[in-house]
């Protein structure tokens, strides 16, 4: 579980970017963390993965506060994927990126080939192992960025604006990838985005104006909230919109507007 009370974190000495953010993130969740640009979000998932240190406040993951003392225990249990792939491409190879972070542990070889094709074939990757940076879509990059972070084997992982650079096609692999990764691995997934049709197969949202806190819940019971959510520059899309004003009419049998809300919330 990640616990988060009380955080604030400034960039200067005037203006916060956080302020007093208090949250739960359960084990094995997919939360998503919504807001327009400069909300504070992608300084919410730097802070988390120890990348930036809280002005005042306390993170604890998985029981661990996050400090100096545990920092490096906490980055084996926590990774982040970031919104460029061309920006976190390290290796000449698809083989040589997933390598990195393993090269950097120490792994022995036969172990860290074998953890390699293991996770490149967990993200349907295998077959690119040999390929270079430039013969990879959006999409692939980020599904071996991705590979790299699982090859730490880390139980936590954060995914910050990581479909914002891709065609659609790109962005449903990404999607169908992290339902693989949450429920049959039970990884907790962390997703930063400001997409609210993404968000919508999230479990929990957690919306973020300012740098405050001002909305949490089921994504049924966020989008509901269309007026907090336009004061944060957030538009739902059509279908969850209308989605809203069917369930408005009280004579509309329950079954019906469920089954309408699975359909208009898968992308």
């Amino acid at each position: 579980m990640i616990k988060v009370s009380d955080l604030s974190f400034s960039y200067n000495s005037v203006d916060e970017a956080l302020k007093h953010i208090n949250l739960e993130i359960s084990k094995g969740s997919w939360v998503s963390v919504l807001g327009h640009n400069g909300s504070g979000k992608s300084t919410l998932a730097k802070l988390l993965v120890g990348l930036l240190s809280p002005s005042n406040g306390e993170i604890y993951i998985e029981g661990m506060k996050l400090d100096e003392e545990h920092i490096s225990d906490i980055r084996k249990k926590i990774g982040i994927v970031f919104q460029n792939p061309d920006n976190q491409f390290v290796g000449v190879t698809v083989k040589h990126d997933i390598a990195f972070g393993l090269e950097n542990q120490c792994i022995p070889y036969d172990q860290m080939v074998e953890k390699i094709h293991h996770y490149a074939s967990l993200v349907g990757m295998e077959e690119f192992l040999s390929k270079e940076p430039h013969q990879l879509s959006g999409g692939q990059k980020q599904r071996v960025a991705i590979a790299g972070a699982l090859a730490m084997e880390q139980d936590i992982l954060i995914l910050d604006e990581a479909t914002s650079m891709l065609d659609p096609e790109g962005t449903h692999e990404i999607i169908e990838l992290i339902k693989v990764l949450n429920k049959d691995l039970n990884k907790t997934i962390i997703t930063i985005t400001h997409d609210l049709s993404f968000a919508a197969q999230s479990d929990h949202l957690i919306v973020l104006k300012d740098g405050e806190v001002i909305l949490t819940g089921t994504p049924k019971e966020v989008f509901n909230r269309e007026d907090l959510l336009r004061s944060s520059h957030l538009e739902l899309p059509f279908a969850l919109g209308l989605y809203n004003e069917v369930a408005k009419d009280g004579s509309i049998d329950h079954k019906v507007l469920e089954a309408l809300w699975a359909f208009n919330s898968k992308m």
